[in-house]
């Protein structure tokens, strides 16, 4: 993963329950010591941590955003189960999210949003960003989403061997990396 750099870059992760995206996020999340992440089903013990107290309210992330994330200046910022708070299109982005789409960079912050499916998602949260990590997926959905993305990111995504993960940058550059290895704290992964 030493190709991949995040600094001042918004990323998305997305793949299917036990395909490897919890230790890339952990692994990630290693990269720095000022780090916060959003973590709605407490799996990120060890981790600079938000719990929220409604897991399900788009409200309290936005909240926690605008009163955390952007005036303390965290230098990565990662939204666990981003899918609950980031509706598709026709949903309109709470405040928070649109902040950071439009405005992180000025920041300094590098911020991801996780999900099991792109199709589950704002689709400005996806068309944004500048890295696409995608785990195994099978839905025909996703495959079309995809290929939108990037010609053959479909097919990639679809035949990919157990924890292995695709990379889009720029839009464009389409490769394959291996399992990461194991983070700092591998616990409920």
């Amino acid at each position: 993963m030493n190709d991949i750099d995040l600094t001042n870059r918004s990323f998305v992760i997305c793949g299917q329950k036990g395909t490897g995206k919890s230790w890339l996020i952990k692994s990630i999340l290693d990269s720095t010591p000022d780090h916060l992440v959003y973590d709605p089903l407490k799996e990120h013990t060890g981790y600079t941590r938000y719990i929220p107290e409604d897991r399900d309210s788009a409200e309290e992330l936005s909240d926690m955003i605008n009163g955390i994330v952007i005036p303390k200046r965290k230098s990565l910022f990662i939204i666990d189960e981003c899918n609950k708070y980031c509706r598709p299109k026709p949903s309109r982005l709470v405040h928070g999210m649109s902040e950071l789409l439009d405005f992180s960079r000025h920041y300094g912050c590098s911020w991801g949003a996780v999900m099991r499916r792109p199709v589950q998602v704002h689709s400005d949260v996806l068309e944004l960003a500048g890295v696409v990590f995608a785990f195994q997926s099978s839905g025909k959905n996703d495959f079309s989403y995809y290929e939108d993305l990037c010609v053959g990111m479909g097919d990639a995504v679809r035949s990919l061997p157990p924890y292995h993960f695709a990379v889009l940058q720029n839009g464009r550059d389409l490769s394959i990396h291996a399992p990461i290895e194991m983070p700092a704290h591998p616990n409920y992964t």
